[in-house]
């Protein structure tokens, strides 16, 4: 008997230990997170001599094991609600929760270096001279987003947001580099509320916060382009949302452990399904794509099925460009944007004879070079304000 205590325990260890390792083994690795929206490793199986002298193939193995481990999101979403129970403030060290109202705070920012916030301004400047060059005019905007403006509920304890800080600093080094730009925020504060323009448990803003961004941008550029174009008037009457659970970007990253009803909705005439050509890319490549398949793609999936913001409004493409049918302005606008701007597309799209749409993420041509070469009549680079760099993140 003493003997089968003595080797219970390494036994027992060794039959975890393998059986774990046969699980891993035959698990099919996943391509991507869904969760975290980030590439899983895979496994190296031939590394080179270098990548094993140098260490690099070592923690190559070891972010494949935590990647692919079995069960992994159950795991993870277990060790959040452990957090939670302990009562740590920010979980996963990213984001503060109220259970009472489910919204989602982001860890406050710290003040940016000057020296950040001056290189972005230098890329802009660039960029801006550039374009100059063909007397292309450029403004940049930067959008409220809701890590800036979202601050509460949160913990009385919790630091001080330097967001609006490090926004107003960067539109102050901008316009001393001459570059054209606007706060968004400043020309929609009036009635700027933070729980009607943003997501509970998503970092982006919500149809009717979005809504209000597309008045605003309308407004200014109506300035810029000597024109007078009226924005779609929100109706109340046409708003439509859809039934289906909402996976927030924050609550994803929490593995979907913060309740809520949030809806999708939109707002949008009719006449926006067939308005419009829509060409994957530019015109002389003829990759059209219909409305429904760029826009709104959630109307289509199964009242079931859980919604993302992509899903919900529009994935990020390279290069859109659309061509208007119904238009109040015969020029051809360029927004370089990220994520934000999706959901108003369209709304801005509207009032120009072409819209190009460029993401700077993905697109794999010279900016600068390429914006000459297609001659538009203006330019914008839209941008979230916790976007400080000319490559968004």
């Amino acid at each position: 008997m003493r003997k089968i205590q003595t080797y219970l325990l390494p036994i027992t260890f060794f039959c975890i230990i393998f059986g774990g390792f046969v699980v891993h083994i035959l698990t099919v690795d996943r391509q991507q997170s869904e969760m975290e929206n980030r590439p899983l490793e895979s496994a190296n199986i031939t590394p080179s001599a270098k990548e094993i002298l140098t260490g690099t193939w070592s923690k190559q193995v070891e972010s494949y094991i935590s990647d692919q481990f079995p069960a992994r999101d159950t795991w993870m979403r277990n060790y959040v609600n452990f957090q939670r129970v302990v009562g740590k403030t920010y979980l996963n060290d990213k984001y503060a929760v109220d259970d009472k109202t489910g919204w989602i705070i982001s860890k406050p920012a710290a003040v940016k270096p000057e020296e950040e916030l001056a290189a972005f301004a230098s890329d802009l400047q660039r960029l801006s001279e550039g374009l100059a060059e063909k007397h292309i005019p450029f403004t940049f905007y930067s959008l409220p987003a809701k890590a800036t403006y979202s601050r509460e509920p949160s913990p009385s304890y919790m630091p001080e947001d330097a967001g609006i800080a490090n926004n107003v600093k960067l539109h102050e080094l901008v316009t001393a580099a001459g570059v054209d730009n606007i706060r968004l925020y400043d020309e929609m504060q009036e009635n700027f509320s933070a729980e009607r323009n943003f997501f509970k448990t998503d970092h982006h803003w919500t149809i009717r916060g979005a809504y209000s961004g597309y008045e605003a941008l309308i407004h200014t550029l109506n300035k810029r382009l000597g024109e007078t174009i009226a924005t779609i008037p929100f109706d109340e009457a046409n708003t439509f949302c859809l039934p289906n659970k909402f996976a927030g970007s924050w609550n994803k990253i929490l593995y979907m452990t913060v309740d809520n009803n949030e809806q999708i909705c939109y707002n949008e005439p009719a006449s926006f399904a067939t308005q419009f050509t829509i060409y994957d890319g530019t015109i002389e490549g003829g990759v059209t794509a219909p409305y429904e398949a760029v826009y709104g793609r959630a109307k289509q999936m199964s009242p079931d099925a859980i919604v993302n913001y992509a899903d919900a409004y529009s994935r990020d493409f390279a290069e859109l460009t659309i061509v208007n049918q119904n238009y109040d302005s015969d020029k051809h606008l360029v927004v370089i944007k990220d994520s934000y701007f999706n959901t108003i597309q369209f709304h801005v799209a509207s009032h120009f004879k072409t819209v190009t749409i460029l993401d700077l993420r993905y697109l794999e041509k010279d900016i600068i070079h390429y914006l000459q070469n297609i001659q538009p009549d203006y330019v914008i680079l839209a941008y979230n304000d916790r976007n400080l760099k000319l490559m968004p993140e």
